[in-house]
């Protein structure tokens, strides 16, 4: 072996580790809906939002030899008025941060909203929970949405994968109740729906909600007087 290609193969082995560190990290739990409980991190059942309810069962996973992926099969009547949805558990997030989020999408027969929600506590658990007011669960306090970055639909009814995604950035702080608060956790969350009162499928995997950058780049440097 020549000088030349094993001074090669130490570089290479001192950098691998700081390559593979470099990798990014899906921060979403599950996001190919693996394992013996492909849904566990993931919400489907939505007890205090009005149209969500009964929501559970048009949650399913593809049939064994298609793409592991999860399947919102909506029966008559219902992609025409609330649709269907799935959001992934709240996970901790950066205030001032940047993330990417991307999904993979075949809509089939429908269409789909993604978006990526930002939770602060809420000083008033009393209040009744909706879609904006989450109960307390699994060690998180009784949350309230304060930020919603919504990614640009894929295609509707296509019958072909496509990926969904973009970059945003959680505010530093929100005002809630008149006071200034940090956002505290994220979820991504899919609702299909359509102009139909016929029944209707659509199918997402690879869920992925990685972190940019702290926001730090985008400060202005201090200037001295």
């Amino acid at each position: 072996m020549n000088s030349r290609k094993a001074s090669f193969l130490i570089i290479s082995a001192l950098l691998w580790p700081v390559i593979a560190c470099g990798e990014e990290k899906n921060l979403l739990p599950n996001g190919n809906f693996e394992g013996k409980e492909p849904l566990k991190g993931w919400l489907t059942d939505f007890p205090d939002e009005a149209f969500y309810k009964g929501n559970s069962p048009y949650v399913k996973m593809a049939a064994a030899g298609e793409r592991k992926a999860v399947v919102l099969d909506l029966p008559a009547g219902i992609a025409g008025n609330q649709g269907g949805k799935i959001e992934s558990v709240p996970v901790p997030v950066v205030a001032g941060a940047t993330y990417k989020v991307e999904v993979d999408c075949m809509t089939w027969d429908l269409s789909a909203k993604i978006h990526a929600e930002a939770w602060s506590a809420d000083p008033h658990p009393e209040q009744k929970r909706t879609i904006f007011r989450r109960a307390p669960a699994d060690g998180r306090p009784a949350m309230m949405m304060c930020y919603r970055a919504q990614v640009p639909s894929p295609p509707g009814n296509s019958k072909v994968w496509t990926t969904a995604g973009r970059e945003f950035k959680v505010p530093k702080t929100v005002v809630i109740a008149g006071k200034d608060q940090a956002p505290e956790f994220i979820s991504v969350k899919v609702v299909n729906y359509g102009a139909t009162m016929g029944a209707g499928k659509s199918y997402f995997t690879n869920f992925r909600l990685t972190f940019v950058n702290d926001g730090s780049s985008d400060q202005k440097p201090e200037t001295k007087p």
